[in-house]
């Protein structure tokens, strides 16, 4: 992955996009306004449809380079330089210019990523449901209240659920997922061995 678009840096952290990722940014943009959107709110416009799903497109993957961002914050504060983090076409990843000196740290590092994503989703569904009188609405009646919502609302709820389904996701226990990762902390923390451990976690991958 060493190709792609240099859009900046953050806190010192060199961000890429690689070229693959904009075939899932559109992708996934095509999938919101031709798919999801219209069969939530039919009475929307086709341009509103295609302007809420590209608002959500840049906002999920806005939430993605959080997550990255947040391993390399903590990898940072650890002691380990990082190099970039490159969104590509399955999400993202925080280049590490070494291996964690220990699986106390490994286990941070990869613990923060979905404690992000999940956080963000929390945050999103709560503004999300603030603005239609409280999410327990939205629960008693999903279909007929998702009709009922306006653009921004909708874009919040949908922002919400995707972050929280990512961070339950890269917690299953499979090498190189976060999960993964946590799970290599654990077993280099109760055998001493990076080289067994690491084995363990990319066979459950």
């Amino acid at each position: 992955m060493n190709g792609g678009v240099h859009i900046g840096r953050i806190f010192g952290i060199n961000v890429r996009i690689d070229w693959s990722w904009i075939f899932i940014f559109l992708l996934v943009t095509w999938s919101l306004a031709i798919g999801v959107f219209p069969s939530w709110h039919p009475e929307w416009s086709l341009s509103l449809s295609w302007t809420v799903a590209i608002a959500a497109s840049i906002l999920f993957f806005a939430s993605i380079l959080a997550h990255e961002l947040a391993h390399s914050l903590v990898a940072k504060m650890r002691g380990l330089p990082v190099r970039r983090i490159t969104l590509f076409l399955f999400g993202g990843v925080s280049n590490l210019e070494r291996e964690p000196p220990s699986p106390k740290t490994e286990f941070f590092i990869a613990i923060v990523g979905p404690i992000t994503s999940v956080a963000l989703g929390l945050i999103f569904l709560l503004m999300g449901g603030l603005s239609i009188g409280g999410i327990q609405n939205l629960a008693a009646e999903p279909s007929e209240m998702l009709s009922q919502l306006n653009p921004l609302t909708t874009l919040l709820l949908w922002l919400g659920s995707v972050n929280i389904l990512i961070g339950l996701f890269n917690l299953v226990p499979g090498f190189p997922l976060d999960g993964g990762r946590i799970l290599r902390s654990l077993v280099w923390m109760a055998t001493g061995s990076l080289r067994k451990a690491t084995r363990w976690a990319s066979g459950a991958g």
